[in-house]
C-alpha cells in the first residue's frame, strides 16, 4: 500500500486546499505545498483503529497541546476516504532544532512525562485481576525457564552441537538468572499490590522516538503518529522504547538511564510500577521464544544462529539498563530508610 500522487489533488478538495506540488517522504507520507502553506498527507491502513481517533479526543480534553493536530475535513472528520483508502492531513513542522541529541531526548521525555501526567486516569481493579496476572506471568516465566533447561540438557547429551545449540547452551546461565530476577520483582510487586483497589493508566504513545517528536518554528516540540496510542500503564512507553533501541550491537546505554530519570522527575513511577517495570524489562522474552521455536523455524542454521546472537545482544543491552536502575533504586531506598531512622531517633 503506497500513497499515490494522482490521488492527492482530489483528496485535498475535502480540505479546500489547492495542490501546488508534493514531495514523497516515504511510501505512506507525502509533504504537500498548497495555497495555504505546507501540510503532510498520511496514508492509513484500510481498517482504522478506533483507539487512534479516541486518542486525539483525550489529548484535547486533557489540555496537553504538544502534539501535531489532525486537520478536520469539510465534514469535520479526522479521517478522509478517497478511492478506497483512508488518509489524514496535518500541518508540516520545519523540525530544524539546534539541539544536540542529548538535549533533544531530555526534552522529549519531559514532554512524555507531561503527556502521561495530564491524561492520567484511575481505574478500578476488578475481582482477582492482580492475582490472575501474577499467576499467569509467573507461570510463563517458569515454563520458559524449564523448557530452556530441558533444551540445554538435551544438547549436552550430544557429541557435536550445531552453532545454534552451542550459543543456546552458552547463554543459558545468564538467561536463567534474568528470569529469576524477573520472578523476584513480580513477587515483590504482587506483595505490594496487596488489597489495592485502583491503578492508574495514561494515554501511551507506544512509538516514542526522536523521529516522532518534531519542532515547530519556535523550537517547541510536538508529538506525531498516535496511530498505536491507547490507555495503558505509563510504564509501557519506556518498556517499548528501551526494547526497541536495545536492538543494536552491545553498548552500555547510560544515556537511556539518564532519560529515564528525566522522565521520573516529572512523573515518577509508583513503587508498584517500578517493580513491574523492572520485572518486564528484565525478562529475556526474545531469547526464550527463539529457543522454544527453534525446531519449527523455516530458517537455515546460519539464520537461526544470527537471530539468537542478535537477541542476546539486545538482552545484554537491556540487562545493563536494568542493573543500573536497580542499583539506583536500591540506593534511594537505603537513603530513605536511613533518613527515616534518623528522624525517628531525633
Amino acid at each position: 500500500m503506497t500513497i499515490q500522487m494522482e490521488e492527492i489533488e482530489p483528496l485535498l478538495r475535502q480540505y479546500d486546499l489547492t495542490l501546488e506540488y508534493g514531495e514523497e517522504v516515504n511510501s505512506k507520507v507525502m509533504k504537500i505545498y498548497t495555497n495555504k502553506g505546507p501540510y503532510v498527507v498520511k496514508l492509513l491502513p484500510n481498517s482504522i483503529d478506533q483507539q487512534f481517533l479516541h486518542s486525539y479526543s483525550s489529548l484535547r480534553q486533557s489540555n496537553f497541546n504538544q502534539f501535531v493536530p489532525i486537520v478536520l475535513n469539510r465534514n469535520q472528520q479526522l479521517i478522509s476516504h478517497y478511492n478506497g483508502q483512508n488518509y489524514y492531513v496535518s500541518p508540516w513542522l520545519p523540525n530544524e532544532p539546534e539541539d544536540e541529541r542529548e538535549k533533544r531526548h531530555q526534552y522529549l521525555f519531559q514532554e512524555m512525562a507531561r503527556l502521561h501526567k495530564q491524561t492520567e486516569q484511575n481505574v478500578t481493579l476488578l475481582g482477582h485481576e492482580v492475582s490472575k496476572h501474577y499467576e499467569t506471568y509467573v507461570k510463563e516465566l517458569e515454563e520458559n525457564k524449564a523448557f530452556y533447561e530441558a533444551f540445554v540438557e538435551k544438547c549436552e547429551q550430544k557429541l557435536y552441537l550445531s552453532p545454534f545449540e552451542l550459543q543456546a547452551v552458552t547463554y543459558y546461565i545468564e538467561v536463567s538468572r534474568a528470569i529469576d530476577f524477573s520472578i523476584k520483582k513480580i513477587e515483590e510487586w504482587y506483595e505490594k499490590m496487596g488489597e489495592k483497589e485502583t491503578s492508574r493508566i495514561s494515554l501511551t504513545h507506544r512509538k516514542i522516538s526522536a523521529h516522532h517528536f518534531l519542532y515547530d518554528q519556535n523550537e517547541k516540540g510536538h508529538f506525531i503518529n498516535f496511530e498505536q496510542a491507547r490507555y495503558a500503564s505509563p510504564i509501557d512507553d519506556f518498556l517499548l522504547f528501551i526494547t526497541r533501541i536495545a536492538r543494536t550491537t552491545p553498548v552500555q546505554s547510560d544515556d537511556c538511564v539518564n532519560w529515564f530519570y528525566t522522565y521520573q522527575k516529572e512523573y515518577p513511577y509508583t513503587d508498584e510500577e517500578m517493580l513491574l517495570f523492572l520485572s518486564y524489562l528484565a525478562y529475556p522474552h526474545r531469547i526464550c521464544s527463539l529457543i522454544k521455536q527453534s525446531h519449527t523455524y523455516p530458517y537455515t542454521e546460519l539464520e537461526k544462529n544470527r537471530k539468537l546472537v542478535k537477541a542476546y545482544w539486545q538482552f545484554k543491552n537491556i540487562e545493563y539498563v536494568v542493573m543500573k536502575l536497580s542499583e539506583i533504586e536500591e540506593r534511594k531506598k537505603r537513603e530513605a530508610e536511613a533518613a527515616e531512622a534518623k528522624a525517628t531517633n531525633e
